[in-house]
């Protein structure tokens, strides 16, 4: 469940379009910094569209080319 997650845990990469994220990984939304829903797991692409889910699983569906910031889960130290 995305709301078990911490934002703490990962890195965020730089901004890049949605289709070239990697599928089932979690994006952060730069022009929502700041608020309850900058954070998503994106599922997949669906043509023109994709499939994601908020904080509360609600689906959000962000256009393909929206800059995201893909997050990446931190390498744990030795």
């Amino acid at each position: 469940m995305i709301s078990e997650i911490d934002i703490r845990d990962f890195d965020i990469l730089p901004i890049r379009e949605l289709y070239k994220v990697k599928p089932r990984s979690y994006i952060k939304l730069p022009w929502m910094e700041g608020t309850d829903d900058d954070v998503l797991f994106f599922d997949h692409i669906d043509g023109m569209y994709s499939y994601c889910l908020n904080m509360q699983n609600q689906v959000i569906h962000l256009q393909a080319w929206a800059e995201v910031a893909p997050l990446v889960k931190k390498a744990k130290p030795d």
